[in-house]
């Protein structure tokens, strides 16, 4: 506990600090960004260390309101998410350290180092709160800070828009599912600490579970971004300045993964049909999302997209763990909570890094557009490398850590396929199909867009390409030898594993020993892989520095299909790469293909275009806001500017308030289980006789 204390200072004195270097920005940008990066290792020293240790640390505070006490524990679940919070930390305060420039409109003012250390520290306030009020006052102060980080290009009327678009979800999703979760819990344990939480909804209260979990579900799964609560996502990460997009995919939508694993930490063992229900919401979470990311064409929306599908591969691991605690089936719980745990580590570490390696892009080169782009590679090899890395790493491919993280996975699903009852079988069966799938998709993404942008040749002669700062490069790599290490250091993470299941109230024997062996193939698979990379990269550097020059297809170059002079539009674009995997789903995806018409003997020249619109946003959400919109216009005109209407409106308010309050207050005042009201005179032992006489008089009279 005192690392995460000793960090929530150093936050909280960078913001101060960077607000009174205002004037000076590139000053004040970098002492937050230095008192971030500090945070964020102290997050994970300590994390780590509860994760070693296996026990729970606490601190307690007078709470300067009458509202409680401001406490913080730490138990194993806090401890894994803050690994997550401080790795993406650092390496996005690194990596902000050069992002900004001047000369390019993109400086940074005096409020981005304050609000990136009140991100961090409202998103460690989340993960460690032990009190339901400071859960929520994180919580929300997580919202606030990222809707301004999102919209900190304020002059891009599509930074505004994405900024709104998350701030209303978000409030949304806390309004419908995370206050109502709370207001239960509190109004059954009687007081406002989370430790008596567990055991509030007893396991006979089976409608009462459902309900909680249904509303978990569509509070949590908002900020995390299940379907169809994922809309913000695309619309707010590709305007985010990159460090912060980083931090937000990798860390703050899985504050809402640590929302409903926290919540089914507390409920007793759910029926089948909750483990159904996620299993359905996860399924089509990943295919959708990542089928979605197949068809963008700009980076980082195609990122965004693509986080929705891998909360969708962690839905799955969810569900299934969910389905073995209904069967009594202790060892898929353990496995699947372990995979979906481990991934939640490793996909903020590749997500951030990919992240952070896309606007490198375009900072480059000022445009995400990746139509436009090519040959980046010969320009930017860090970055390619490190982009590279990612990409292997998010199609769980060996020897990085997403392969360790889906391989534990697909072991869960796959346990559950052999040892669950044959009416349930086909569940698991759905969920390994599914898994398969979106792994083959994710590989023709990534393929697509690194080969796009880093391959090749510039498809746009006009764009400028210049190099990469340091720090940036430096951002990068330290989440680039991250991904490595996850792989390669698993065995140690299995002991973290275990020790973050604590608050399931698992048995302490077999959990340990279940996810070893779940993860025992890898071992034997990364040692020879690891030489293989080895001594490939030593082959390249040999080759490289033997023919400094020669070109990778050989001194004629690549065989031009009997064309003499190749020109830059014979490449292969994006949307052409990945048409005929679009056309496989487009019953459901339902891509508008424009092609030019071919009507006389010379056509004039012409474009072919796709274009794959979110289902979710287009028929759903924005039709039923308009019409939202265009019933309050009429109904309460409130723009009117007429200032005596606004204030009948404010009086109006206040009025309706104090009913309520007035109507509430006998109720919250009536004493429980026959206890005296507060500030009454103690009970003498005579109470029936002064009843029995006032009776009398009544009768009497």
């Amino acid at each position: 506990m005192t690392h995460v204390s000793l960090a929530l200072a150093v936050l909280a004195s960078g913001a101060a600090a960077s607000l009174l270097a205002a004037k000076r920005r590139r000053t004040g940008l970098r002492i937050g960004m230095a008192a971030a990066g500090m945070a964020g290792v102290l997050c994970v020293l300590g994390g780590w260390n509860v994760l070693r240790g296996g026990e729970t640390t606490r601190l307690a505070a007078e709470w300067p309101l009458a509202l409680g006490g401001a406490r913080l524990a730490v138990d194993g679940l806090s401890a894994w998410f803050l690994l997550v919070i401080g790795a993406v930390g650092v390496g996005a305060s690194v990596y902000s350290w050069d992002y900004f420039d001047d000369a390019d409109g993109y400086g940074p003012n005096g409020a981005y180092a304050p609000l990136f250390c009140t991100l961090i520290a409202a998103m460690v306030l989340v993960v460690c709160a032990a009190d339901a009020v400071l859960f929520l006052v994180g919580w929300e102060l997580m919202s606030v800070s990222a809707f301004f980080l999102v919209g900190f290009h304020d002059q891009d009327g599509e930074a505004r828009r994405g900024a709104w678009t998350y701030l209303v979800a978000t409030h949304l999703g806390t309004a419908l599912g995370v206050v109502p979760v709370f207001a239960v819990f509190v109004a059954r344990t009687g007081g406002t600490s989370i430790d008596g939480f567990r055991g509030a909804v007893g396991a006979s209260e089976v409608a009462w579970c459902v309900v909680l979990f249904t509303l978990g579900v569509v509070g949590f799964g908002t900020k995390a971004g299940f379907m169809p609560f994922h809309v913000w996502l695309p619309a707010a990460h590709p305007v985010a300045p990159s460090p912060v997009s980083a931090l937000m995919s990798g860390a703050v939508i899985k504050t809402g993964i640590y929302g409903l694993l926290r919540l089914v930490s507390w409920l007793p063992d759910l029926p089948a049909g909750c483990a159904v229900g996620l299993m359905i919401v996860s399924l089509v979470t990943g295919v959708m999302g990542i089928l979605y990311a197949l068809g963008q064409r700009q980076v980082k929306r195609m990122l965004a997209y693509s986080s929705v599908e891998n909360i969708g591969i962690i839905g799955l691991a969810i569900s299934v763990a969910l389905l073995g605690r209904s069967l009594n089936r202790p060892e898929l719980v353990a496995v699947g909570l372990g995979g979906a745990l481990l991934h939640v580590l490793n996909h903020g570490l590749f997500k951030g890094l990919l992240f952070l390696s896309a606007g490198a892009v375009l900072h480059d080169t000022g445009t995400g557009d990746m139509e436009r782009l090519g040959g980046l590679a010969r320009r930017t090899p860090w970055n390619a490398l490190a982009f590279l890395v990612g990409a292997v790493a998010i199609c769980g491919l060996p020897p990085l850590n997403g392969f360790v993280s889906e391989f534990a996975i697909y072991t869960g699903i796959l346990q559950g396929v052999v040892r669950l009852p044959n009416s349930y079988a086909a569940l698991p069966a759905s969920c390994a199909a599914a898994l398969a799938l979106i792994g083959g998709l994710a590989l023709v993404a990534f393929s697509k867009t690194f080969s796009v942008m880093f391959l090749g040749a510039r498809r746009d002669p006009s764009l400028t390409v210049h190099d990469t700062p340091p720090f940036m490069l430096a951002g990068m790599l330290i989440l680039a030898a991250a991904c490595v290490t996850g792989a390669l250091g698993s065995g140690a993470l299995v002991a973290a594993v275990s020790a973050a299941l604590t608050p399931f109230a698992m048995e302490a024997s077999g959990k340990t020993d279940t996810i070893a062996v779940a993860l025992e193939p890898i071992g034997r698979l990364l040692r020879p892989l690891g030489v293989l990379i080895v001594v490939t990269i030593g082959l390249l550097v040999v080759r490289r520095r033997m023919a400094p020059g020669a070109a990778v297809g050989g001194a004629g170059g690549t065989w031009g299909c009997g064309y003499a002079f190749p020109a830059r539009t014979m490449q292969y674009t994006g949307s052409s790469y990945g048409w005929k995997v679009m056309r496989c789903f487009r019953f459901v995806l339902r891509p508008l293909r424009r092609a030019p018409s071919l009507s006389t003997c010379f056509p004039m020249p012409g474009r072919l275009s796709t274009v794959t619109r979110d289902f979710a946003h287009e028929r759903v959400y924005s039709p039923m806001f308009t019409w939202l919109a265009r019933l309050f216009e009429r109904l309460l005109p409130l723009q009117h500017g007429r200032i005596q209407l606004y204030l009948v409106y404010i009086v109006a308010t206040v009025l309706i308030v104090f009913l309520v309050e007035g109507w509430t207050a006998p109720f919250s005042a009536r004493p429980r289980n026959g206890a005296a009201m507060p500030g009454a005179a103690p009970s003498t032992g005579d109470d029936s006789i002064e009843r029995g006489a006032r009776g009398g008089m009544d009768q009497d009279g």
